[in-house]
């Protein structure tokens, strides 16, 4: 499970060098050739990119995402972080419903912000979200496989943004805020891998029908135990009591209190630690310029504008 990772990476890399880049910018005078996210979803083809540009004004959508297409942000707290791109601002989505929907398999996340909840739909496979904020939780439906939740601030904000089900995830180095008395919910949620997470709150983590979990490296507030029918792993873990268990209205400070606790385990460890800027770890064509005709024998001069993790 460890390798998944750099395998979906990979997939990634090779499946950008094949794809069109669709840009979304929703400023005032810009000229990016999409104003929304749905225009760019329509136009795009699988495997496409869908980058969102900076904006202080949240993206709006609807609908569900139907294609396996890359959606790009720029990240999150880049001010705080002394990161100046396009303003500081990040690329949010508030939507029309309660919730951003994802009805495709391998569609892949990262850099964006989400004020409402994440839902992965059934039978969507392989999804990977990393490196976003989910400021209203993250659900997956049960029949979905094989998804990654890899480097993320998830604040639950509700009873059904806490349930993560299916089958086969990969839970790592994320950081939990939770508000229940029950603590984070995983529910029928067989053969997952759950390391290098820190959950922040007073509360056990409850796997709920969910056995042959391999659970380990993380740091919680409580300890994990299993629930309803199932018996999963737990190895490892760091047990801190009282490590958060009020409403955190600067979600960044959670995240350094979390980087102070341990340098072998939690969100902050192993191979592929929590990235507080949440930029996207892979170079971004942020811009691209190319004539469309020149004179033979002349030099095509092409500009290019890459943005890369800091």
């Amino acid at each position: 499970m460890r390798k998944t990772i750099v395998t979906l990476v990979a997939l990634c890399a090779a499946m950008a060098a094949n794809a069109t880049v669709l840009r979304v910018s929703n400023v005032s005078g810009s000229t990016a050739p999409y104003s929304t996210f749905e225009a760019a979803l329509t136009a795009a083809a699988e495997g496409d990119t869908i980058m969102l540009d900076a904006s202080p004004t949240a993206y709006t959508f609807g609908k569900t995402v139907d294609k396996r297409v890359v959606i790009l942000g720029p990240g999150y707290w880049l001010k705080s972080n002394g990161i100046i791109q396009e303003g500081g601002n990040t690329a949010s989505f508030s939507s029309n419903t309660p919730a951003f929907w994802i009805g495709a398999s391998g569609v892949v996340i990262s850099g964006v912000w989400f004020t409402d909840r994440v839902v992965i739909n059934n039978n969507c496979n392989d999804v990977v979200i990393k490196r976003c904020c989910l400021r209203g939780g993250i659900e997956i439906a049960s029949k979905a496989q094989r998804c990654v939740l890899h480097q993320n601030h998830i604040r639950p904000d509700g009873s059904e943004a806490q349930r993560i089900k299916g089958s086969y995830h990969q839970i790592t180095n994320n950081i939990f805020i939770t508000h229940f008395q029950v603590g984070y919910t995983f529910y029928n949620m067989p053969h997952a891998y759950i390391a290098y997470n820190t959950f922040l709150g007073d509360n056990r983590i409850r796997l709920w029908d969910s056995g042959d979990c391999t659970v380990e490296k993380n740091i919680s507030g409580g300890d994990f135990y299993d629930s309803g029918n199932g018996v999963s792993s737990y190895s490892d873990n760091i047990i801190i009591e009282n490590t958060y268990n009020t409403y955190d209205n600067d979600i960044r400070d959670s995240a350094l209190k979390a980087l102070n606790w341990s340098d072998t385990h939690g969100a902050f460890a192993g191979d592929s630690p929590y990235v507080i800027s949440g930029v996207p770890s892979a170079p971004v064509i942020e811009d691209l310029v190319v004539p469309t005709t020149v004179e033979y024998g002349s030099k095509m001069n092409v500009t290019i504008k890459v943005g890369v993790q800091k």
